[in-house]
């Protein structure tokens, strides 16, 4: 039986979440995290890469793939290694539920009258 932990909104996960995460995902949460560690944003992010905000944003909500070069980028402009970009744990529990949450959002179907 997987393990299970309360996150910070009283929700339990399932711990074998962590598992399931693509790539995309996990570099997702993995900026998520730099970005509340240094108090940055998507647009501080992006002109530190040289890229625009809207292709950082679409990066930290796991929507776009990313070149090896940039990783590259990442990891020589942010002082960081890949792996920890890449590594994800239990503390993580609250971002993976918000990436989920985020990317769960659909705009609402249009009606005609």
């Amino acid at each position: 039986m997987s393990r299970v932990k309360d996150d910070p909104s009283g929700n339990a996960v399932d711990v074998s979440t962590l598992k399931a995460l693509s790539f995309q995902e996990r570099l997702a949460i993995g900026l998520r995290r730099l970005k509340a560690e240094r108090g940055l944003s998507n647009k501080d992010l992006a002109e530190q890469l040289g890229v625009s905000e809207a292709y950082m944003s679409q990066v930290t909500r796991a929507m776009r793939d990313v070149k090896l070069s940039t990783l590259d980028k990442m990891q020589r402009e942010w002082n960081v290694i890949i792996e920890d970009l890449l590594r994800v744990t239990e503390d993580d529990l609250s971002r993976i539920e918000a990436l989920k949450a985020h990317r769960g959002k659909k705009k609402a179907p249009e009606t005609t009258s």
